[in-house]
This record gives structure tokens, C-alpha cells and sequence, in this order.
């Protein structure tokens, strides 16, 4: 049974134990991440996230790499738009080996001169990367066009030029401004001892003091637009997206099950009616991203620049079916049942099992139960898929990015 505790210093911790399993995965959830910066410093809650693993005041980076890697155990982070997480996979018997040292980095990161020098080399050939990798790019090109000035359009890890500005005093600022009790859940599922692990965390990240931070967020306004960039590579990489729902809107799980029918899979009508009826690309998939205050719907694929405008075609023209209200009570139910099976079988995993209590403490403040989602999924209806398509696919707010060997896209009212 899940279980939310709260420290002394207003840290919040979600706990569900599961007996049968000889393993735990431990998450330091920070509620902060590429939403929160400034143009000046774009990437630096990705470089702290990087600078983490560099060392403490008593580890240093070999350290922690062989801490639990020693144990038979595995570490990691991650950073995205609203969010960064520092989690460990262990064996049950290691459980407090992984909250001490994932305390320690959070706590005390040495943020030595030299590392920070060296990591962020390290961080621009991450951004090069990404920039040779289109499926990527082209991800990001979209973000920065839809969503324009505002935070949600910046790359995570940053650019070349502002990860070069970003000092050290820019870190210790940002740690102290956003690395506070009130934006940190730990989040633990898998096998362990719920007042030894509670007691620990009390003593370590539970003394944690730094002031809260209160921010005033504006939504974004979406924009329509195309934007191409010229890459001498063997696929165009395309992306159409327009305004989705934020991750409170009550539409949420019709926008999933819209999703799923779409694109969400090998069944689905993009991948149909794209790839296996016309081999016109080998990858095509919609997506769903939903934010505090904002949301996307989008289709990717990666086919031949000949091939391109006719793919576009095909996509909009799935989008215009669901709008025109063709989705069946057969197909509904179809996705409905592929939509909790796999939901079902992501609880499988102790690290799903965790993500998902620290996800949904920060996006909705409360923990939302297996049985509560798969409700609402069964509860959306046909009628509800036409009214959220009509509302979702909206030419006003249509962009479209393309990464590839063209220099020029065409769409109705639009064109680059």
C-alpha cells in the first residue's frame, strides 16, 4: 500500500512496499527543471543534474560511481522540462547505502572548479550529439517555434553559448533557489523497512534548510508556424504538433486515449495507414506531452524528403478523421483495454512503481491509485474523442519542424 509521509523540513516522502520483491528503486525527485531558467543560464538545472555525480564534501566521483555499482546496484538522473531525478536501483539489503549517498549528493555536492570545467565539455558534447542526432533535433526545433519565448521552448541541455556563461555562483544560486525541502519528493517502492527508511531520511535530507521559493508562472501562448532546417542527412524528420491539454485538465485521459489510437502503437492509424499500407516511413508515432500549464499533441516521423509533403498529408488527414468523428465503439475499446494492460504491466517494475507516486505528487499534490486511471480510462467515450479532436487539432495553433535534406515544407495557410 502506498503510503505519503512528510519530514520535518517539509520533504515529502512516498513509500509503497512490496514484499515479494528482493530489490528497491530510490527516487530524489527535485520539482524544478528547464522551465525554470533563464535565457542566460538555459541547461544549467541539466548541468547541476551532471555536476551531482562529480563528487561531495566526502565522496569523490569514482566514489560514487562504485558505491552502489559495487553492490550489484545501478545509478542514474535525469532532467526534463519541469522536473530533474536522481534515483538508484538495489538490492533490498542496500536500500540504505542508496538513500545515504543519493542524500549526500543532493546535500553536498562539492561543485569542485575543475570538475566543473571538465563536465562542461562534457555537457557541450551532449548538446553536439543532440544536434547530430535528428529525431532529436528536430524535437527541439519544434519546442523552440511552438512555444517561442517562453521557458517551455529552451532546450534542456542548454546551448553551446549559454553553457559556456554558466559560473559556479550560477549554480550555488540555483541550488539554493530551487533545491529547497518544499520541492523535494523521495519516492521508494520495492523491499525495505518503512520506519528504518523514514528514521534515515529524517537524519539526512529531513535537515536540509533552505527558504522556499514561491514563483509566479505565465503560460505559454502557442504559435502556428513552419520551420525547416537544411541537414545534408538521408531522412526528413518532421514534427506536427498543436496545443494539447495541461496535465490537470480534466480531458486528460481522452487525450491519451486519443493518443493511443492515432499513433500509440503497431495497430494504430498513423502506423497503418503510413507505414504498412504505403511503406512511405519506416518510423511514425503521435505523442502526447502534458505540462503544469500547458500541453502539446503531436506526430513524429522519419521518412524520405520525397516522400515528405505526402506523409504530412496523410498524418493531418488521420487528425481531420478523429475531428469528423470516425473513431468506433469497437476501436475505443480496443485501445482501452491495450491502454490498462500495459499500464498493468508497467506496475511489474518497483522503479515504474516509484515514478509514478513522485509524478503524481507533483503534478496533482496527491497519490492517484492504479484503480482511479483505469476508471477514467473506461469512463471516456466516443462522443468524448470527437469533442476533445475538434477542441486538440486546431489549425490555429498547427506548427511543423523538419530536420533533413529539403528546404521547404508546404501545408494549407502555411508555408516555409
Amino acid at each position: 500500500m502506498e503510503q505519503k509521509h512528510v519530514l520535518s523540513n517539509g520533504v515529502r516522502v512516498l513509500l509503497e512496499e512490496i514484499p515479494h520483491v528482493r530489490s528497491a528503486s530510490v527516487g530524489f525527485w527535485v520539482d524544478t527543471g528547464s522551465k525554470n531558467e533563464t535565457p542566460e543560464i538555459n541547461g544549467i538545472s541539466h548541468f547541476i543534474e551532471h555536476m551531482l555525480f562529480k563528487g561531495t564534501r566526502t565522496r569523490s566521483a569514482l566514489d560514487i560511481a562504485r558505491t552502489l555499482e559495487d553492490k550489484g546496484g545501478a545509478l542514474n538522473a535525469f532532467t526534463d522540462k519541469e522536473q530533474t531525478c536522481y534515483y538508484a536501483r538495489v538490492l533490498d539489503t542496500e536500500v540504505a547505502l542508496a538513500i545515504d549517498l543519493l542524500a549526500d549528493m543532493v546535500m553536498h555536492p562539492a561543485l569542485d572548479p575543475g570538475e566543473l570545467k571538465r563536465e562542461r565539455q562534457v555537457v557541450l558534447e551532449e548538446i553536439k550529439m543532440y544536434e547530430d542526432t535528428p529525431d532529436e533535433l528536430v524535437q527541439d526545433l519544434f519546442n523552440l517555434v511552438f512555444f517561442k519565448d517562453h521557458p517551455l521552448g529552451m532546450p534542456i541541455a542548454g546551448t553551446r553559448t549559454t553553457m559556456r556563461g554558466v559560473s559556479r555562483q550560477d549554480v550555488l544560486d540555483y541550488l539554493d533557489r530551487f533545491y529547497t525541502p518544499d520541492r523535494i519528493v523521495v519516492a521508494i517502492a520495492g523491499r525495505f523497512d518503512t520506519s528504518a527508511v523514514l528514521d534515515q531520511l529524517e537524519r539526512t535530507i529531513g535537515r536540509l534548510e533552505r527558504p522556499a521559493t514561491r514563483l509566479i508562472e505565465v503560460a505559454p501562448i502557442p504559435q502556428s508556424a513552419i520551420k525547416v532546417k537544411y541537414k545534408d542527412i538521408e531522412q526528413a524528420h518532421v514534427c506536427l504538433g498543436t496545443e494539447g491539454v495541461a496535465i490537470s485538465h480534466p480531458d486528460r485521459y481522452v487525450v491519451t486515449v486519443l493518443d493511443a489510437i492515432l499513433g500509440g502503437g503497431m495497430s494504430s492509424r498513423l502506423f497503418q495507414e503510413v507505414r504498412e499500407k504505403r511503406g512511405m516511413a519506416y518510423s511514425i508515432s503521435s505523442y502526447e506531452v502534458m505540462y503544469e500549464n500547458a500541453g502539446v499533441f503531436g506526430i513524429y516521423a522519419g521518412c524520405s524528403p520525397k516522400n515528405l509533403e505526402e506523409v504530412v498529408r496523410l498524418s493531418l488527414e488521420e487528425l481531420d478523421k478523429a475531428k469528423g468523428g470516425d473513431i468506433t465503439e469497437e476501436e475505443l475499446q480496443r485501445t482501452k483495454d491495450q491502454l490498462k494492460g500495459g499500464m498493468l504491466l508497467s506496475l511489474e517494475t518497483p522503479r515504474n512503481r516509484m515514478s509514478r507516486m513522485a509524478r503524481n505528487e507533483l503534478s496533482f499534490g496527491r497519490l492517484i491509485t492504479p484503480e482511479e486511471i483505469l476508471t477514467e480510462v473506461e469512463r471516456v467515450t466516443v462522443a468524448d474523442l470527437t469533442r476533445v479532436a475538434r477542441l486538440v487539432f486546431d489549425s490555429k495553433t498547427l506548427t511543423a519542424t523538419v530536420v533533413g535534406p529539403t528546404r521547404k515544407l508546404k501545408l494549407a495557410g502555411l508555408a516555409a
